[in-house]
């Protein structure tokens, strides 16, 4: 059975939308506009910052082989009120985008603002597919008006010096399977780094990969110097042990295994 990581990325937009600033939303007087929030309400993101944004980034390079699908929620809400019935988010995939519908992701049918709520999410179920080992992939919603909502929220210069905006309509993610060192993975105690190598030693060690998408430190969960050398001493003494029995552990590219 193929496993589901679920990426929920819930803000707590009720709380942090009732606690926005005036000065965050007093151009935007109008009732009933749909934006995303994570324009509007800093919330965290997947590498633990806290930031406003109209775009993030995902990738499955990091995770157990086993993991084949991430639900990533969109929050989007309301700026006005409650209604009593539920109301429809009119919701398009911008030409730009390079993801394909059904084979990279699926979103549900509709989109709804249930009856009483300002808030509520866009679920996109993200699938991880063989060409993503080799191509980055984007994925661009656009909020567009209906009979229920205005998108008179649109943009808010971010950069006076460089007129960077940034959109309340439109919201991009990316997402890949490219492997590459992560930020944990210190050579002088684990080698030249490789995905085979980096899998074989999470599996035997019941290690969770994403430990090593942070610097190494006394305080990083994992990766502190005596977690380090016991990864080594103990990669070390398997690969030799494989070797004595005739069981040589190689790379992928026919060399042998080797940690320092």
């Amino acid at each position: 059975m193929k496993k589901i990581l679920i990426l929920s990325i819930t803000l707590l937009i009720i709380t942090g939308f009732s606690s926005c600033t005036k000065e965050e939303i007093e151009t935007y007087s109008g009732k009933d506009n749909i934006y995303f929030s994570p324009a509007v309400v800093s919330y965290v993101s997947l590498n633990g910052a806290k930031v406003l944004t109209d775009s993030i980034g995902l990738s499955f390079s990091l995770d157990n082989p086993v993991i084949t699908e991430r639900l990533f929620k969109i929050p989007i809400a309301v700026q006005g009120k409650a209604s009593n019935v539920d109301r429809e988010v009119k919701i398009a995939i911008d030409p730009s985008s390079t993801a394909i519908k059904d084979t990279h992701f699926t979103i549900p049918d509709k989109i709804i603002i249930p009856a009483g709520k300002v808030v509520d999410t866009i679920r996109v179920l993200v699938k991880r597919t063989p060409d993503m080992k080799k191509n980055a992939f984007s994925l661009v919603f656009n909020l567009e008006g209906n009979e229920f909502f205005k998108t008179e929220m649109q943009t808010k210069v971010i950069n006076v010096l460089t007129k960077k905006t940034m959109s309340f309509i439109q919201f991009e993610l990316t997402f890949d399977d490219l492997l590459s060192q992560p930020k944990g993975w210190v050579v002088s105690f684990l080698g030249t780094f490789s995905a085979k190598k980096f899998f074989l030693m999470c599996d035997l060690m019941n290690l969770d990969p994403i430990i090593f998408n942070q610097a190494p430190s006394s305080s990083a969960v994992g990766l502190s110097i005596p977690e380090m050398q016991y990864y080594q001493n103990f990669m070390k003494r398997y690969l030799a042990e494989q070797k004595a029995s005739g069981n040589t552990v190689y790379e992928e590219n026919g060399t042998e295994m080797l940690f320092p």
